[in-house]
């Protein structure tokens, strides 16, 4: 509120000022307001009545700083697709309203024992070899150890005709499937597993990729999904399913477990083949097949010419083993040990 002076008829030059903290400032022309205030009897001698009028003004506006830059409106597509959280979300709900209870939870899987000394130990060594002028090595090849690179392809592929060269140790699948959908960009259209692991989902969306979320159906437009249930042996009628540019398929399934026969995959390739298509095969869970179902895409013939890429996760061979090892490969990177330790665990 700024503050006018008046003395008599002719108004007094006065200077407002604004309110500062809980205490009031005034001066004008003639005098010193608060020296003013401070002697009343001042005010009541005066020969010239003097008076103060109050004049409201506008309050101050306080500016807050916005940026013009919008985020990704596909983010806002986005719905609770990823199981866990959900999970969890419940599970804690249960346990609070009843907390006796002994709950066994199907949610997200952790490890429960140590890691062996037989991995940290080398780990240690490799680590603390960083700190000497000897064993610093600086950045790794981009595309991973040599030496590692070359253990997996015999390892894994070595009859399937799959090289050093053809293998690229990343920082995990979840990762490489946003980074490959970057790759094909937003025009794409994928097909996905019904039900399927719902980073392919995701991924795409936030790609801007799909359509709407359809509340009625709880599917997103332009999504080819292939339903996947006990009645077709949880895999596709492919004479149904409409083509796509990228099919995500996972074998072993997530969530379902079904892995795929050497038939069946044999006819998603032709299928592929037929339609122009790319496969994106997820194999993270092929150490768990004990049967002859294939383990990788790329021992069905003419895989190679519509597979652009199979993701073998090396977090999840280790997360199910009695010893629950969680050291990922593809984060560390560091030798051939730690690979012949994962291919036996």
């Amino acid at each position: 509120m700024g503050i006018s002076l008046a003395s008599g008829r002719n108004p007094t030059k006065v200077r407002s000022v604004q309110p500062s903290g809980s205490s009031l400032s005034f001066l004008c022309s003639s005098c010193s307001l608060p020296r003013f205030y401070r002697s009343q009897k001042n005010f009541r001698r005066s020969r010239t009545p003097k008076f103060l009028k109050c004049v409201a003004s506008p309050p101050t506006e306080t500016t807050v700083y916005t940026t013009k830059v919008q985020r990704n409106a596909n983010m806002e597509k986005l719905r609770a697709g990823y199981l866990f959280p959900e999970i969890a979300r419940r599970r804690a709900a249960h346990i609070s309203k009843y907390p006796d209870a002994q709950v066994i939870t199907l949610g997200i899987g952790d490890t429960t024992e140590p890691i062996p000394e037989v991995i940290t130990s080398p780990m240690a060594m490799r680590a603390h070899a960083l700190s000497t002028v000897e064993g610093y090595s600086g950045y790794g090849a981009e595309q991973g150890d040599k030496e590692l690179r070359a253990a997996i392809a015999s390892t894994y592929y070595g009859p399937l005709g799959i090289d050093e060269a053809d293998i690229f140790v990343s920082d995990g699948a979840k990762c490489d499937i946003s980074r490959l959908l970057l790759l094909f960009g937003a025009s794409v259209k994928i097909a996905v597993q019904d039900p399927s692991y719902p980073a392919y989902v995701d991924s795409s969306v936030i790609m801007g990729q799909t359509g709407l979320f359809q509340m009625d159906i709880e599917k997103y437009g332009n999504i080819e999904y292939m339903r996947c249930s006990p009645e077709n042996g949880f895999f596709p009628n492919l004479s149904t399913v409409s083509r796509a540019d990228i099919i995500f398929f996972c074998s072993p399934n997530n969530p379902t477990g079904s892995a795929a026969s050497r038939d069946q995959l044999t006819k998603l390739v032709q299928f592929a083949r037929d339609n122009g298509s790319i496969i994106i095969y997820d194999s993270a869970y092929a150490m768990y097949i004990s049967d002859d179902s294939p383990k990788t895409i790329f021992e069905i013939p003419g895989a190679k010419e519509v597979s652009w890429m199979a993701f073998s996760d090396f977090l999840v061979f280790s997360e199910f083993t009695p010893t629950g090892l969680l050291t990922a490969l593809c984060l560390f990177q560091l030798f051939v040990l730690f690979f012949s330790i994962f291919s036996w665990c």
